[in-house]
């Protein structure tokens, strides 16, 4: 038989059950507007009584648990969608400052102000046929010379500063991505203490998976968390990062920035940051796996697209102060129109171990190969200089710098540096053939500085198409001038020799069918030829070199353009995602609405059945008598 009190405890259960839900209610209402917040719901579960032998009698309701609403799915979906919108969204920031810089802020219909100067400076050499004695005309080619080699400087100066605020952007992401694993360890630590004694932490799991959405913008982000295998103790939270170990339960594996003292392309700027784990280990900066901003980030700075020096180690001996010398060969390179590596504190990459090295000398063979002979930095240690000697009889491959897969800053760079090389090499040839209004023999139009003088370089011309020998800084002959490669020559230091500014007359346009010929002013048949250049459509793989320039800025265009697609693509699926998942987690205030009314006429009926056993009581209590 039933308790004469039983209705009470179940009539108290029902009010403290529905009490709960209505609180929990209240506490959805007021978290409509807080970001990340979870709806929660308060789950019933009735009470088992007392057994009889006809029946299991109820006594009351209970609340087991009070949860929270998330679809693990959704958050997953969301995490792996926000890194790969973040990647495009970097991705197309850096393109279109690329675009700006490289095309000169202008629309796709309208041409380059690379090509514009480019055009102008040829405009004006046209207008000196049929008077190549007129002085002004003359003055106003190299003043137009000037302004394009300006612009050419003015372009790759901005290219760096780029790869300096992506090279500032490194930093930042690592240090957002550091913050949030110590966050994310105190919510650990908060957690486990909430849950230790039953409950449930819904508001701190919340606030976590919050914060893992935010890291999620700057990497691919994965998460396991693993309750104890018996049921006591705590659960295992890990959160991995580019295949590592970020987060482990109450213990954060944070990232450490150090700055290379080596440089990978010609024309990078100095201490770009590398990453490496706290406790050590590799952090593999050109992996697929990164995700987020920061793999853009990478790709934009170090982006090569793959053209990096590489070939097989061939030899290895000690130079006269003790310096190991590793000889290269089967190069991709064999001219230095398009050889990109650093002249100095270069880096050389054999078996997954990375050397400095301090510079490197280049030999020619009669077919024009390429052999490099890269002196290495230091003493070599020698565990290293076995590891060498074991590279060197097998035949491993060797790369200057990392290669990465990816059109970013040094790309670019590298493809300035080719087009001035070529064009200045082919104009300067032309021009060295001819005769100036001196009738002496011309001299090199177009140039770059020496750094340690200022003075301009005298450039060693190939013979049948082949480079000669040289090494990678300039020595100083005899007479105090400095002759070498092209290889000198980038985008930075394009410009037009001196004294051509204060005597346009150095301009040979005149040409020599014999060498007794006399050749007067009127004479152009040079400057016919140096004309001829621009249409000249074997100077490079792309045709003349006008088409060079419109394929580079037209590939960088198509680049941002795809960027840009895929940015507004993955920002739809983000949202969709979103949406998606706040169908689930999400507070909706006409629910909640809804559920107050309701929780509220629950209480009411409970306090209705206290009101009918108090009637019953007291009519059992005090008004039957015997």
């Amino acid at each position: 038989m039933a308790s004469t009190f039983g209705t009470l405890e179940i009539a108290k259960s029902g009010m403290m059950a529905y009490n709960a839900a209505l609180q929990t209610t209240a506490h959805n209402v007021a978290n409509i507007e807080t970001k990340g917040y979870s709806r929660q719901v308060a789950n019933m579960k009735s009470i088992v009584g007392n057994k009889t032998s006809i029946t299991v009698q109820g006594f009351g309701v209970n609340v087991e648990s009070i949860t929270r609403q998330r679809d693990e799915y959704y958050d997953t979906k969301y995490q792996s969608t926000q890194s790969v919108y973040n990647y495009y969204h970097t991705e197309a920031y850096y393109l279109n400052a690329l675009q700006d810089v490289v095309c000169g802020n202008v629309t796709s219909d309208e041409k380059s102000r690379l090509t514009d100067t480019f055009d102008d400076f040829y405009a004006a050499l046209s207008n000196l046929k049929g008077k190549p004695a007129d002085t002004t005309v003359r003055r106003q080619v190299v003043t137009l010379a000037e302004t394009f080699t300006s612009y050419v400087n003015n372009v790759a100066t901005k290219l760096q500063q780029l790869q300096e605020e992506a090279n500032t952007q490194v930093k930042t992401c690592v240090e957002q991505i550091n913050a949030y694993a110590e966050r994310i360890v105190s919510l650990n630590q908060q957690i486990d203490t909430v849950e230790a004694y039953g409950s449930i932490a819904n508001d701190l799991r919340d606030q976590r998976t919050l914060l893992i959405d935010e890291l999620a913008q700057y990497c691919d982000v994965e998460v396991k968390e693993i309750p104890p295998s018996n049921g006591v103790g705590e659960n295992q939270f890990y959160v991995y990062v580019n295949g590592g170990v970020l987060v482990d339960t109450f213990r954060a594996n944070t990232l450490e920035l150090t700055q290379k003292e080596t440089y990978s392309n010609i024309s990078d700027i100095k201490g770009l940051y590398d990453i490496q784990w706290k406790d050590g280990s590799n952090f593999n900066v050109h992996g697929n796996a990164l995700g987020g901003q920061l793999q853009a980030v990478f790709e934009m700075r170090d982006g090569n697209n793959g053209t990096n020096l590489n070939g097989k180690v061939s030899g290895l001996q000690n130079n006269a102060n003790g310096n190991l010398v590793l000889t290269v060969t089967e190069t991709n390179c064999d001219d230095v129109r398009g050889l990109n590596i650093p002249a100095s504190d270069g880096e050389i990459i054999i078996n997954n171990r990375t050397y400095a090295y301090e510079n490197f000398e280049v030999k020619v063979d009669g077919n024009g190969k390429f052999t490099y002979e890269f002196t290495l930095q230091d003493q070599v240690p020698a565990a290293q200089a076995t590891a060498l000697n074991y590279a060197v009889q097998n035949g491993y491959k060797a790369n200057v710098g990392e290669q990465v897969d990816c059109r970013g800053i040094p790309y670019y760079v590298a493809q300035l540096n080719e087009f001035v090389r070529t064009f200045a090499q082919e104009f300067n040839r032309i021009q060295n053939e001819g005769y100036d209004l001196n009738d002496e023999l011309g001299i090199d139009f177009f140039n770059a500085k020496v750094p340690a003088t200022g003075d301009n370089y005298i450039f060693e011309e190939s013979v049948d198409g082949k480079d000669s020998p040289f090494t990678s800084e300039p020595v100083m002959e005899a007479d105090g001038t400095y002759k070498g490669s092209y290889y000198y020559m980038t985008a930075l230091n394009f410009g037009v020799t001196k004294g051509f500014a204060e005597d346009p007359g150095k301009l040979a346009c005149k040409m020599k069918n014999t060498p007794d010929e006399k050749v007067g002013n009127d004479n152009g048949d040079n400057l016919q030829r140096l004309t001829d250049l621009k249409d000249d459509s074997t100077m490079f793989v792309h045709g003349a070199p006008d088409s060079f320039l419109q394929s580079m800025t037209a590939l960088l265009g198509v680049d941002s353009q795809k960027a840009n697609t895929m940015e507004e693509n993955q920002s739809n699926l983000v949202y969709a995602i979103d949406t998606n998942r706040k169908s689930v987690s999400g507070v909706d205030e006409d629910e909640e609405g809804s559920d107050l009314i309701t929780f509220q006429n629950m209480l009411f009926h409970q306090y209705k059945v206290l009101s009918v056993l108090n009637e019953v009581l007291d009519k059992l209590i005090n008004q039957t008598g015997v």
